[in-house]
């Protein structure tokens, strides 16, 4: 939280591994501290982030009680069960939109382009020029407020060009990677 400034609440769509949808707030309430509450809902819950325990594991507390969350390619665990959440995607407010409460959950881009969907840096890409992808496939990793998010691809491809690497900050909407869709590499 910036002194004397309240930094406005981000929104996000989780998505279960049954393929429910839920949409929550996350607000900074304090140093290391977020509350979290479904949208529409009244109900908040409070999530003090602890300490880093491994390059992708917290403590974590809720509500007073301790976790350890483990988040990678693989999915994100919680006391090492597979946790119900098998993708989070930030909500983003449409620009002119100020008021409306519409929002978009992607950053703009054309296929194949892979953006940073937030700042962050990059902790890991997963893949190298040349490689053959599917969308969906996990190619880099970006850590933002202690938190890592996967970056997959979104379309069927093979990767032309890696303009990031580990260690290296991005802002939100930087190219990541390009990738040539399969029907364009099957048309030379």
């Amino acid at each position: 939280m910036v002194k004397g400034v309240a930094l406005m609440p981000r929104r996000y769509r989780v998505e279960t591994f049954s393929g429910d949808i839920v949409d929550i707030e996350v607000k900074d309430i304090g140093k290391n501290k977020v509350a979290v509450r479904l949208i529409g809902g009244n109900e908040e819950l409070e999530i003090v982030f602890k300490k880093k325990v491994g390059d992708d594991t917290l403590l974590v507390e809720i509500n007073g009680e301790t976790y350890k969350v483990r988040a990678n390619e693989t999915g994100i665990f919680i006391n090492d069960e597979n946790a119900l959440v098998s993708k989070i995607v930030e909500l983003i407010p449409l620009a002119g939109a100020s008021g409306t409460g519409k929002t978009a959950g992607k950053v703009i881009s054309r296929p194949g382009e892979i953006r940073a969907p937030l700042s962050g840096k990059v902790i890991d890409v997963k893949v190298k020029p040349g490689d053959k992808v599917t969308a969906g496939d996990v190619v880099a990793l970006i850590e933002s407020m202690k938190m890592v998010t996967m970056i997959r691809s979104d379309i069927d491809g093979i990767v032309e060009e890696i303009r990031v690497e580990p260690g290296k900050a991005v802002t939100k909407n930087t190219l990541l990677i390009r990738i040539k869709p399969f029907e364009a590499e099957s048309e030379k």
